[in-house]
């Protein structure tokens, strides 16, 4: 079965706003389908009031923020006590670095990576260096970016706490094996596994159980949502952490690693695209009684096989261009690389092909993308970066076929 392409556009009205228009950043933000925006509208048009009073429509406003909740922690296969739903992950994270670190001794250890995104990897640095706590860094390869689990094993000790690293990268692309990771921590230390997954939820929204993390993050704004943040923290070790909550409000579940008010609107907006999912699994596979979870597995390989399609021609370009230093893998045959495409221009700016792509009505960027310690550590100018290229399962190929002819443009 292959995802029906058409169907899937029909269901983000801001593609039809320009023909002519590539959206190629989809790695900063996404486009939002249409029943999100269906559930903001109706929520600021007629509940946007306090919400969990007895009244109507205070009570209607409390039920459209649980529906969002119980469903996502349904699709995550989490209980819903597990998540949090916060400003974006680079504020949840900072709120965990305040709950994790608190417990923190001098003595233990913690393991960070320098493949990524900063909202990864600086909050916890920061907090280790204020609690006298070691600081390992797990390095990429430095020709290709890519982590190897064999350079982990000598990081790992008795007294090693925590391990950080990313589901996927936000400029390499290459999704890195969770479950395998996890396992390779859990037998070699008691550490505890944060995962980082900003960059792999637009492609896959992962059964957080099967991967054996005890706390993982995304932000659903770059998965066709409002601008929220996902937040997992494992019932077994909550804990043993700081509340960050009003002291009033310590214990309780939807507090205490969300000390801040919660957006309304924007929460109940979150269940939009759970309708989106539905409806794209229905349309595909017809009704169904599987769980939320499982639904996401069958949408994952539509969307796999799609994306593929798309990063493979992206890729070959790149990888046999003269003049282009590709990042990650130069090929998709093994279902572990995100359409998340990174090169480094070797005879002109970054800045300078990004600008050409952009005249050319291809919208990319070029920058380090706050994976700053990696575009630096594989010897680039973090300002002037690498140019991305990020798809998503809306774009067709006939989106590929204008940035394969713009990039023959721009870098010839």
């Amino acid at each position: 079965m292959k995802l029906d392409i058409d169907y899937v556009r029909a269901q983000f009205d801001q593609l039809a706003d320009d023909p002519e228009f590539t959206f190629a950043s989809n790695a900063g933000g996404s486009y939002v389908c249409n029943q999100a925006n269906q559930v903001l509208e109706h929520y600021n048009h007629h509940t946007r009031v306090q919400p969990y009073s007895r009244f109507s429509p205070s009570a209607e406003a409390g039920h459209a923020m649980d529906r969002a909740h119980a469903g996502w922690a349904e699709a995550l296969n989490i209980r819903p006590s597990e998540l949090t739903i916060g400003p974006s992950t680079s504020i949840n994270t900072y709120v965990m670095a305040q709950a994790i670190g608190d417990i923190w001794k001098p003595g233990d250890e913690i393991i960070v990576t320098n493949q990524d995104h900063e909202a990864n990897s600086g909050v916890w640095r920061r907090k280790a260096l204020e609690k006298g706590v070691t600081i390992r860094q797990w390095e990429v390869e430095p020709d290709t970016g890519l982590l190897n689990i064999e350079s982990l094993f000598p990081l790992l000790r008795d007294n090693t706490r925590w391990v950080f690293f990313t589901h996927c990268s936000n400029v390499i692309g290459t999704v890195n094996p969770v479950a395998a990771i996890v396992k390779t921590i859990k037998s070699g230390s008691n550490a505890c596994v944060f995962n980082d997954a900003v960059a792999y939820a637009p492609h896959h929204i992962a059964d957080l159980k099967a991967l054996g993390v005890d706390g993982y993050a995304f932000s659903l704004y770059k998965v066709f949502g409002p601008h929220q943040g996902m937040l997992y923290v494992n019932k077994d070790i909550r804990g043993d952490l700081t509340s960050q909550a009003h002291y009033f409000n310590s214990g309780n579940p939807a507090k205490d690693f969300g000390p801040a008010g919660p957006q309304h609107a924007q929460i109940a907006g979150c269940a939009g695209v759970l309708d989106y999912f539905d409806e794209l699994h229905q349309h595909h596979f017809g009704a169904s009684d599987k769980k939320r979870s499982a639904k996401m597995e069958d949408i994952h390989h539509l969307m796999v096989q799609h994306e593929n399609q798309l990063a493979a021609p992206l890729l070959e370009f790149l990888h046999h261009h003269a003049d282009v230093r590709l990042l990650g893998k130069s090929h998709t045959n093994d279902n572990d690389r995100a359409p998340t495409i990174a090169f480094q221009p070797l005879k002109q700016s970054a800045k300078s092909v990004a600008h050409k792509l952009q005249d050319e009505k291809i919208g990319t960027e070029h920058g380090n993308f706050y994976a700053h310690r990696l575009v630096s550590d594989l010897g680039m100018d973090p300002d002037d970066g690498v140019v991305r290229l990020s798809l998503v399962h809306y774009n067709n190929q006939d989106e590929v076929n204008r940035i394969l002819k713009a990039l023959d443009s721009a870098l010839n």
